[in-house]
């Protein structure tokens, strides 16, 4: 019996040991930019965290340009059927335009939800999510398009 418990013991160490090793998939294992963390932060505490965080994120992470209108953002929450579990960044392309440098940022997380995020000068410019709006519907599928990540 206490040949069968050690058994036991070492059998259920080498269970975890092997499962925090095969978590570590491609996109988990490759090296974020600067832009894919900030992407990657606005799901997390922006558009699913809380009042306090979105307000900080605001301040801290957003463009000043556009602060104003996620001050607005911030002061509602997300409903947990919304919420991005388990994000990752799936792709990013480079941006350049007139307003400033930077990328554009898909997000993948469960149940097949996405959210683009428009990084300009180290800055959130804005989030883009599947709608059932037509025309933020039609935005969102123009940006969709830079991806070559398959849906």
């Amino acid at each position: 019996m206490k040949n069968f418990a050690k058994f036991l013991s070492i059998l259920f160490a080498a269970v975890i040991i092997l499962s925090g090793c095969s978590s570590n998939n491609s996109a988990d294992s490759k090296k974020l930019s600067a832009d894919e963390k900030l992407a990657l932060s606005y799901v997390t505490d922006f558009y699913n965290g809380t009042k306090e965080d979105r307000e900080k994120f605001v301040e801290e992470s957003v463009h000043p340009e556009i602060q104003a209108l996620f001050r607005l953002g911030a002061a509602s929450e997300a409903s947990e059927d919304k919420k991005l579990k388990d994000p990752k960044v799936a792709e990013s392309v480079p941006y350049d335009d007139e307003d400033g440098k930077g990328s554009v940022v898909l997000i993948q997380a469960a149940d097949n939800q996405e959210m683009i995020v428009l990084i300009i000068d180290n800055k959130v410019g804005f989030g883009y999510a599947a709608s059932e709006n037509a025309e933020s519907q039609e935005l969102f599928d123009q940006m969709r398009s830079q991806f070559k990540t398959a849906k």
